[in-house]
Formats: C-alpha cells, sequence, structure tokens
C-alpha cells in the first residue's frame, strides 16, 4: 500500500505542477521561461516523496524511467507546455528525468548513495534552476561568448553549498567546510558544460558522485 501511495502521490504532485504552471503561462501571468524553470526546481521535491515512500527498491528506479518517457512524448509532441522550450534544440527536459534514472540506479546498488541522490536532485533543482532568474537581472556580465552570466554561475556554486549544506546536517555526513566549499566551485563548471541542456546530466551526476567520494574517502 505504501508503495501505491508513492507513486499516486508522485504523479499527482507532478501533473498538479504541470497543470499550474501551464495554466499560468497561457494566460501569461508567468513567462514561458520563468514557467520552464518553476517545473524544474519544483520536479526536485518529488525525490522526498520517492525516498519516503520507495526506500532502496525498484520503484525507486521505475517511477523516474516512465518521467523520461513523459518527458519524451512532451518533448515530441509539446504535451506538458509549461516545460518546454519554443524551440527543440535543447532536451534538458529528457536529461533531468535521466539524471534521476542514474542516480536513482546507484542508489538501488549502494543503498548509502541515498542522501548523495538527494544532493544531486537539488542541486539540479535549485542551482540550475535558480541561475537564470538572477542571471537575467545581471545580464551585462557574461562569460565568453556564451550566455552564461557571472551572477548565474556564482548562484550556482552558493546554492550547491547550501543545499549540500542542509543534506549534511540532517544525514549528518562528514564533510567539512573546505570540502562544501570545493563541490560549491565545480558546481559552476559542471553547469557550465550545457550542450542542448546536457547541464540536467553533467551537474547533478557530478556533485553526487563527487560528494560521495569527497565524503567517503577523502
Amino acid at each position: 500500500m505504501k508503495i501505491v501511495l508513492g507513486y499516486l502521490l508522485t504523479y499527482i504532485y507532478v501533473f498538479l505542477i504541470l497543470i499550474l504552471l501551464g495554466t499560468l503561462k497561457k494566460k501569461k501571468r508567468i513567462k514561458i521561461d520563468t514557467s520552464r524553470k518553476l517545473v524544474h526546481i519544483f520536479m526536485g521535491f518529488t525525490w522526498i516523496i520517492m525516498a519516503y515512500f520507495f526506500g532502496i527498491s525498484i520503484h525507486l528506479i521505475i517511477l523516474p524511467i516512465t518521467m523520461v518517457l513523459f518527458n519524451f512524448l512532451s518533448y515530441k509532441w509539446n504535451i506538458a507546455s509549461s516545460m518546454e522550450q519554443e524551440n527543440k534544440e535543447s532536451k534538458g527536459t529528457i536529461y533531468y528525468a535521466v539524471s534521476f534514472v542514474i542516480m536513482a540506479l546507484i542508489t538501488y546498488f549502494y543503498p548509502d548513495f541515498l542522501p548523495f541522490y538527494g544532493i544531486g536532485v537539488f542541486v539540479l533543482a535549485f542551482a540550475d534552476g535558480l541561475a537564470p532568474f538572477v542571471g537575467r537581472k545581471w545580464h551585462k556580465h557574461k562569460i565568453g561568448s556564451s550566455n552564461k552570466t557571472y551572477a548565474g554561475s556564482l548562484t550556482v556554486g552558493l546554492c550547491t553549498v547550501i543545499v549540500i549544506t542542509l543534506f549534511k546536517l540532517y544525514y549528518h555526513l562528514d564533510l567539512n567546510i573546505i570540502k562544501i566549499i570545493l563541490l560549491g566551485i565545480v558546481a559552476i563548471p559542471l553547469e557550465l558544460l550545457n550542450k542542448k541542456g546536457s547541464d540536467n546530466l553533467t551537474l547533478p551526476i557530478g556533485i553526487s558522485l563527487l560528494s560521495f567520494v569527497l565524503e567517503r574517502w577523502m
């Protein structure tokens, strides 16, 4: 029963967010980019539901796989317009769900990875999700010829530090301030490695793996 409830709550939460933001976008209460990034942020909280109801089980993998399929269909046919870009160059929404699957697979075989899976998810949700809002406000100082800004990249690093600190406190992780700051610094180039939305893979997976290594063996 707990597993079924986990599926129901996750799907209900996801589709409520998509419907709400899609409605706000259609009524022009929010811009397309704002809608997409809010979806990006709010979807991170699905990890809490899955971790609580599924624990270390195969369902931790199955549910994200279904979201990969849904995101692919939405990418092809614009099913959930609230999370899609107008141009189809970026596959970020697909990569977002794929990163969940990869980190869930690692967790399934190495249960101690669960908090680091959470770190990866929330760094992706908040660091990558909030950076464009900050970057838009201070958009003049761009990094090279890219559309990335120094302010946005600083936001990525700062959010990463905050997320990891919160997980350290809750899970009593052996990550000191130097390791946490290092992870915040590393997060910046991982987010800059953005080829057609690939930062949705490099950032969460890179930070989750590196934080795991730093906590366990360094």
